[in-house]
C-alpha cells in the first residue's frame, strides 16, 4: 500500500518529478562515464607497463635518495646486493614465471665526431628480457641482441629524431659513441655497433626513445665495477686496502730522487731489460676499476604469473644482507601513473561536490511537494496512520524516483561508453597519449562504477528525504488537516 500510494504522488507531481529525475539522471551517468574512462585508463596504462615494461613486480635496492624506473631522471640506482641469492630465491618460487635483470642510465649518442643528443638506455640479458617480453620490441631492421655481444637496439623515434635534428641517418651495422659519466670512474666512452632498429608496440612520450643496450657496455659507463658496486665485497675489500697501501704518504718527497735508488738501479743485473711495468707497482687498484662487475644490475624484473604478491614480497625481505624494496607497475610508470590516479581524485571529487548539490535541490524541492500535501498528511495521521507509516511513505517515495531515474543514468552512461569504445578516443597530444598509453582509448564500462552509482543514489534518496520528513512530522494533524 504504501508503494502504491507513493506511485501516485509521484506521478501526480510530474513536474517535481523529472527536475528530481532528470537531476539525478544526470549525476549517476556523468558518474559511470567518468569512473569507466579512467578506469580503462588506469586498467590500459597497468596492461601496458606489465606487459611491455615492468612486469608484475620491480626489486630494487633501497636508497635515500628519489630513484626513477626511467634512467636519467633521477638519482644513480644502486646495485642491487646480494642479486644472485635474490635471483636463486625467485627462481626456487613455484608460481613466478619468469624474471629479468635490468640496467637503466642515459648516454650522450654521437658518430663522426657529431654530438646527436641523449639516449634513453636499458641494460639487458638478451636471453631473459626477450623470453620475459616476447615480441613486445618491434624491429624495424637488423635482428636483436644476442648473449656476450656487445652492441645496441636503438628506437626508432631516436633515429626519426637525430635525423630530423641534425640530418645524421642511423643504420644498422654502423658504429656509434656512447659516453655518460660517474662518481667512481668519471667519464667514459663505449664504441657500439648498431645491431638493430625497433619500437615497443604500445608506447609513447619516453618509452618511445628507449634503447636497448648490452649489460657491460651500460656497466662501464655508470662505474657498475669491482670497485663501484656492493655486490662483490670481497674484490671491495681487496682493492680498497690496496688502496690505502698504494696512497700512503712518503715520509721524505726527496725520496723519489735518493742516489740509494739510482745506484741500485744502475747496478741491478739485467739492466738494459728492465720491466717497465713493475715501475707501476701494484697494480690491483686500476684493474679494480676496470674489472666490470658482472652481477651488478639495478632492477630484477618479476613476471609473477599465479604467484601471490604478498607471499613473493615477505619472502625477499627474509634474505640476508639484503635491503630490498619492491615496487610495481605504478611506481615504473611515475609521474603517469601519479598524474591518472591525480585525475580520478579530482573526479571523485568534482562528483562529491555534485551529489551535495543533488541532494540539497532534492531536498528543497521535497520540501515544496510535502508541504503542499499536508493536508493529505494531516488526513493520514488523524485516521490512524502512525509517525512511522509518514516516514515508510515519503523515504519510499524518494527512493522510488532516486532508484528508476538512477537507473535511467546507468542506462544513459553505459550506452555512452559504448559508442566511445566503437569510435574511440584518439589522443591529440603528446600527454593524452601518454595517458591513454597509446594513440587510441577504447573505454570498457566499469562494473565497480555502476554498483558505486547504484548504491550513491540509494543514500542520495536516504538522505535527502530526511529534512522533508522531520517537515512533515513536526505539523500536529489537526493544523495539517486545517492547511
Amino acid at each position: 500500500m504504501i508503494f502504491k500510494i507513493a506511485w501516485r504522488n509521484l506521478l501526480e507531481y510530474r513536474t517535481k518529478t523529472l527536475i528530481i529525475g532528470v537531476l539525478v539522471a544526470l549525476g549517476v551517468g556523468v558518474l559511470v562515464i567518468g569512473n569507466s574512462v579512467l578506469e580503462s585508463i588506469t586498467r590500459g596504462m597497468e596492461a601496458s607497463y606489465v606487459e611491455n615494461f615492468t612486469g608484475d613486480l620491480i626489486v630494487r635496492n633501497g636508497s635515500d635518495e628519489a630513484v626513477e624506473f626511467m634512467g636519467g631522471f633521477g638519482a644513480v640506482p644502486p646495485a642491487i646486493t646480494g642479486f644472485t641469492e635474490v635471483e636463486a630465491y625467485l627462481q626456487k618460487q613455484g608460481g613466478v614465471v619468469a624474471s629479468t635483470p635490468l640496467l637503466t642510465s642515459t648516454a650522450s649518442l654521437s658518430k663522426d665526431d657529431e654530438t646527436l643528443g641523449a639516449a634513453i638506455l636499458w641494460g639487458v640479458q638478451p636471453s631473459s628480457y626477450f623470453r620475459m617480453f616476447p615480441g613486445k620490441f618491434i624491429l624495424t631492421d637488423g635482428e636483436l641482441l644476442r648473449g656476450g655481444e656487445p652492441g645496441i637496439l636503438l628506437s626508432q623515434a631516436l633515429v626519426d629524431q637525430v635525423f630530423e635534428t641534425h640530418g645524421v641517418e642511423l643504420r644498422v651495422g654502423e658504429t656509434v659513441l656512447l659516453s655518460g659519466q660517474n662518481n667512481t670512474t668519471g667519464t667514459k666512452i663505449r664504441e657500439v655497433k648498431v645491431r638493430g632498429v625497433g619500437y615497443y608496440e604500445n608506447s609513447a612520450g619516453l618509452l618511445d626513445l628507449i634503447s636497448l643496450v648490452d649489460a657491460n657496455t651500460l656497466r662501464a659507463l655508470t662505474g657498475l665495477t669491482a670497485v663501484g658496486t656492493e655486490s662483490t665485497p670481497d674484490a671491495a675489500s681487496d682493492t680498497a686496502a690496496s688502496a690505502a697501501n698504494e696512497n700512503a704518504p712518503l715520509e721524505d718527497g726527496d725520496e723519489l730522487f735518493d742516489d740509494a735508488l739510482v745506484t741500485e738501479a744502475e747496478s741491478a743485473p739485467g739492466t738494459a731489460e728492465i720491466d717497465f711495468d713493475d715501475i707501476l707497482g701494484d697494480t690491483s687498484v686500476r684493474d679494480g676499476y676496470l674489472a666490470l662487475d658482472n652481477h651488478a644490475w639495478h632492477f630484477l624484473l618479476v613476471d609473477l604469473g599465479e604467484a601471490a604478491p604478498d607471499a613473493v614480497t615477505a619472502g625477499l625481505g627474509t634474505l640476508n644482507g639484503t635491503d630490498l624494496v619492491v615496487e610495481d607497475w605504478r611506481w615504473g610508470a611515475g609521474i603517469v601513473a601519479d598524474l591518472a590516479f591525480t585525475l580520478r581524485t579530482i573526479l571523485n571529487a568534482v562528483i562529491l561536490v555534485i551529489a551535495i548539490v543533488a541532494v540539497t535541490i532534492i531536498m528543497n524541492t521535497l520540501v515544496i511537494s510535502v508541504t503542499e500535501r499536508m493536508g493529505e498528511i494531516g488526513t493520514i495521521r488523524a485516521m490512524g496512520g502512525q509517525k512511522g507509516f509518514v516516514r515508510r511513505l515519503i523515504t519510499t517515495e524518494v527512493l522510488t524516483l532516486t532508484l528508476l531515474f538512477g537507473l535511467v543514468g546507468v542506462a544513459f552512461g553505459g550506452l555512452t561508453i559504448g559508442v566511445l569504445n566503437v569510435l574511440g578516443l584518439p589522443a591529440g597530444n603528446l600527454f593524452l597519449q601518454v595517458l591513454f598509453g597509446g594513440p587510441v582509448l577504447r573505454p570498457v564500462l566499469s562494473i565497480s562504477a555502476l554498483y558505486v552509482s547504484v548504491i550513491a543514489v540509494a543514500v542520495i534518496g536516504v538522505v535527502a528525504s530526511l529534512y522533508p520528513t522531520s517537515v512533515a512530522l513536526g505539523v500536529s494533524p489537526v493544523r495539517a488537516m486545517q492547511k
